[in-house]
C-alpha cells in the first residue's frame, strides 16, 4: 500500500513499477498461503469426517452419515435430518479434475462404517 500511495503522490513510471511490483509478490504470497494452509482435503477417522474446504473445516460424526454420492463439486455426505455436507477433496478444487478413483475407496470405508438403515 506504501507503494501505490507513493506512486499516487509522485507519478512516475518507476514508482508504478513498484507498485506492481509490490502487488504481484503480494498476490503471489497470498495464493501460496491459501495453497499450502487451506488446501482442501478430507480426512476419514474411525468415528469422525473432517472436510476442509477453501472456506472452513467441517467435522461430522459418521454416526450422523445416512448415504455417500459422487456429486458435482466433490463427495456428498448425507446426514440423517436431510444436510448434505461437501467435501471439495474429491471435486475440481483438487488438481482441476474430478476424484473418482478416489472416490472408491471413500465409498468403500462409508459402506463399512454407516449403520443400516430399516
Amino acid at each position: 500500500m506504501i507503494t501505490w500511495l507513493s506512486a499516487l503522490i509522485h507519478p512516475n513510471a518507476q514508482n508504478f513499477g513498484s507498485a506492481g511490483i509490490a502487488t504481484a509478490v503480494a498476490v503471489g504470497f497470498g495464493l501460496f498461503a491459501w495453497w499450502v494452509l487451506l488446501r482442501v482435503r478430507l480426512e476419514l477417522h474411525e468415528d469422525v469426517i473432517v472436510m476442509v474446504n477453501p472456506w472452513g473445516t467441517q467435522r461430522l460424526a459418521w454416526s450422523r452419515v445416512s448415504a455417500v454420492v459422487l456429486g458435482n463439486w466433490g463427495a456428498e455426505f448425507h446426514t440423517t435430518d436431510g444436510f448434505k455436507y461437501t467435501a471439495y477433496a474429491l471435486g475440481a478444487l483438487a488438481g482441476g479434475t474430478r476424484q473418482d478413483g478416489r472416490f472408491v475407496e471413500v465409498r468403500r470405508i462409508a459402506s463399512a462404517r454407516l449403520r443400516p438403515t430399516t
